[in-house]
């Protein structure tokens, strides 16, 4: 019970040195700031010195005679410098390059009320204009910058880093996603329910890579006879895709086959629907096929 009591007493006692003593973390983050760069969250820094500050409490030892406050800065400024060095990526080496281009370049501005161009910032520092090149790229691969970071740009002159950073991947983005993966269905069942003279063309030129002048000495046809074949049933395509997705080009009236033509989209129209496309879209399409039929004249 009485190891409880004094449990119980010595962490009330450390909230009260933690509450009493708060306003350190925010003057150690105010001595420290100046040397990290603009983008470093000046939130998370205050955050690691309040996990010190409360480390602090729970280390210190009145009988040592060392102040708390002493102490505690001691202990807060540690642990900040402790979480920015686990982020960082940059050598002291860099770190330390990074200030001398940095103090040159105030330096200069301060004396000449301009910044300098490369030439005159790497006379000033030196080098030559090359390894002044080499020394921020590779600041800038060493910087991290959160997406919330603001940079210039929008309307108000600034935006979020993460209005500028579009993500452009077609399989992560939902109804990309799903768009592309109907495209490619929609190739592929189209592709199925060609003739057959014209579904051998198209899935041995695009699907095996073959040349039309080996699939016309196969068929005992004219090379420019396959040519014709592969443009019928691009053709054929297209005008079923006209039916299933906005923008594709409209066929000519007058482009050969208009019968077969509306035959072969009836068909599809009538054995296919956009969830049997999409299940049809988790194979995989000869590249530019989708592209081609769609574009096709």
């Amino acid at each position: 019970m009485g190891k409880a009591s004094d449990a119980a007493t010595d962490t009330t006692a450390a909230n009260h040195l933690v509450t009493e003593h708060l306003y350190l973390v925010q003057h150690v983050v105010s001595s420290l700031v100046g040397r990290f760069p603009r983008h470093v969250d000046r939130g998370e820094l205050w955050s690691a010195g309040a996990h010190g500050l409360v480390d602090a409490s729970r280390r210190y030892d009145p009988d040592t005679g060392i102040p708390f406050a002493r102490y505690a800065t001691i202990r807060i400024r540690g642990a900040i410098l402790d979480s920015t060095r686990s982020r960082d990526w940059a050598t002291r080496g860099l770190r330390r390059e990074m200030r001398n281009v940095r103090r040159a370049d105030e330096a200069f501005e301060e004396r000449h009320g301009r910044s300098p161009d490369s030439v005159e910032l790497a006379g000033a520092l030196g080098i030559s204009v090359e390894k002044l090149a080499g020394h921020r790229g590779d600041a800038a691969t060493a910087t991290l910058l959160h997406l919330d970071h603001t940079v210039p740009g929008g309307e108000d002159g600034e935006v979020t880093l993460s209005e500028r950073v579009k993500e452009r991947d077609s399989a992560v983005l939902p109804a990309e996603a799903v768009e592309q993966q109907e495209l490619i269905g929609t190739t592929r069942t189209a592709v199925a329910h060609l003739p057959e003279i014209q579904r051998a063309v198209v899935e041995r030129y695009y699907f095996a890579g073959e040349l039309l002048r080996d699939i016309a000495d196969s068929l005992g046809v004219t090379e420019a006879r396959v040519s014709q074949i592969r443009s019928e049933a691009l053709t054929a395509m297209r005008a079923y895709f006209g039916t299933a997705f906005e923008g594709v080009p409209a066929v000519a009236a007058d482009a050969p086959g208009l019968r077969r033509r509306a035959a072969y989209v009836a068909t599809m129209s009538a054995s296919s629907d956009w969830r049997a496309r999409l299940d049809a879209g988790a194979g995989a399409v000869a590249p530019g096929l989708a592209r081609r039929a769609t574009a096709v004249a």
